[in-house]
């Protein structure tokens, strides 16, 4: 307690006379810089003299870079260093003050701006404060928000890099006037990625520029280029993987049977699915000729889904072939069931087996024909034989003609109309054993191009695996190729 007495009587003795010390030294300073200084003057005794700004850039935050907008936003600390020549001063002969601070409206200013600006202009150099040392050097430092135009290429999305610049310099002031040189970086304890973007690099270079409004005077800025490095995991596991599995489902439509009668309903669903990723590319880049590898990817994954629901009606045609068809042409017998079946069908041992059973059944209906046609031949030679025996007997015995008539013509009419009845039975017999041959026959060209039909639904999955290896191929080597031109 007794401590606390003491400091406050000893800051109550002494503190005032301190401040009023200080006070007294500043504002004589300051009365002897400002008393003939006008900010309307260039601060240089020598008119012909060019007053050199310095600017430093640091990159704090990428806020957002807009691939649509094609604008980058970003938080940059900026700072402008010169030497006004007028605010010069002893610091023996004000106490020590080496230094002071005054707000921007007070001094000359570079009318610095920033040329690529994508937003409404500002004047971000007023209303700061600005370090005034002893030889005449002042700094200016604030941070601010700015909006760029970018020009971004998409080519490799998302594996891409990109360069965007912010060109600083005079508006008005000529380069013999006013020069300006610049440096920046990217320091680790300023810049805080936003989880999908991260600077590589920034380079500071300064230029001389004949501008087309003030033709025969160079104007000098300093342009800094940044090159950022796309984080790609967001966009790979939620639309490169995506678009690859939906690809992957895609080939399940070469396995469904045709009797499922779903191959035509999940090649549309996979269309379906990578339209919807399409767009969502399509909302995320700029709308330029450059389209992304990504998706030309998803152009060419929907050209083949497209390709293979073509080549999937085609299946289901040669699947459900109508009996009444033609038959199988030779040469395709010969070529894709002779040839590429037994490399592309696997179950040659079941095709043998049904070509066995096949050929048994066929033994079965060629002995049952067999037989049907000699038990009509012989019917045939026996009701011949019969007629010719009755007319027979009728010519040697005439004398007991009108006996055996009598006693004959109801077993022979009899005999006729079983005769009759044999022929009929015979008949329709024989029809139904052709239309069983015919349905036979029909069967057997209906499984033939069954067969043609499995044996085309692999090649055309061996075509829709080698279109799929080529398009991922064109898009890493698209990408390598973009990647060394860079």
């Amino acid at each position: 307690m007794d401590v606390c007495k003491i400091l406050m009587v000893i800051f109550a003795i002494c503190g005032p006379n301190i401040v009023c010390r200080g006070d007294r030294y500043y504002a004589q300073l300051l009365k002897d810089m400002f008393q003939n200084y006008s900010k309307l003057v260039r601060p240089v005794k020598n008119y012909s003299d060019a007053i050199d700004v310095k600017l430093l850039l640091f990159l704090s935050q990428v806020i957002k870079l807009d691939e649509r907008m094609q604008t980058l936003q970003s938080n940059a600390w900026l700072t402008l260093e010169w030497v006004d020549e007028y605010l010069q001063w002893d610091p023996d002969d004000y106490n020590g003050i080496e230094n002071f601070k005054i707000p921007s409206e007070k001094l000359w200013m570079p009318d610095v701006v920033l040329y690529n600006n994508a937003d409404e202009y500002k004047e971000y150099l007023n209303g700061k404060i600005i370090m005034v040392h002893h030889d005449g050097s002042l700094m200016w430092a604030s941070p601010g928000i700015f909006i760029t135009s970018c020009i971004i290429d998409v080519t490799n999305f998302p594996f891409d890099e990109q360069k965007c610049e912010m060109k600083f310099g005079p508006w008005q002031y000529e380069g013999t006037e006013v020069k300006v040189t610049g440096s920046g970086e990217c320091n680790a304890t300023v810049f805080n990625s936003d989880g999908q973007w991260d600077i590589t690099e920034i380079i500071a270079a300064s230029h001389e520029v004949e501008y087309p409004d003030a033709p025969g005077k160079l104007y000098t800025d300093v342009t800094y280029t940044i090159k950022f490095r796309r984080r790609p995991y967001y966009y790979v596991f939620n639309m490169i993987l995506p678009c690859g599995f939906v690809s992957l489902v895609a080939l399940l439509t070469f396995f469904l049977p045709p009797e499922s009668g779903e191959k035509i309903s999940l090649g549309i669903t996979v269309l379906l699915s990578l339209t919807v990723f399409l767009l969502l590319v399509a909302e995320t880049m700029p709308p330029t000729s450059n389209v992304p590898v990504v998706g030309k990817f998803f152009m060419s994954t929907m050209a083949l889904v497209c390709s293979s629901l073509a080549l999937s009606v085609v299946i289901l045609n040669l699947h459900y072939t109508e009996p009444e068809g033609m038959a199988v042409p030779w040469w395709v017998r010969k070529y894709i069931l002779g040839m590429l079946g037994p490399m592309l069908f696997p179950f040659r041992q079941v095709r043998k087996r049904r070509d066995y059973l096949s050929h048994k059944v066929s033994i079965k209906s060629d002995v049952y024909m067999w037989d049907v046609e000699e038990l009509m031949n012989i019917t045939e030679t026996s009701l011949q034989a019969n007629q010719n025996g009755c007319t027979c007997v009728g010519n040697d015995t005439a004398g007991k003609e009108d006996t055996t008539n009598h006693h004959t013509s109801p077993t022979r009419s009899t005999n006729s109309r079983s005769d009759v009845f044999l022929r009929e039975i015979l008949r329709e017999t024989k029809k139904l054993t052709s239309t069983r041959e015919k349905k036979r026959e029909e069967k057997h060209k209906q499984a033939e191009w069954r067969r043609v039909a499995l044996v085309m639904d692999r090649i055309f999955l061996l075509l829709f695996i080698f279109g799929t290896l080529v398009t991922f191929g064109v898009m890493i080597n698209s990408m390598k190729g973009e990647k060394d031109v860079e």
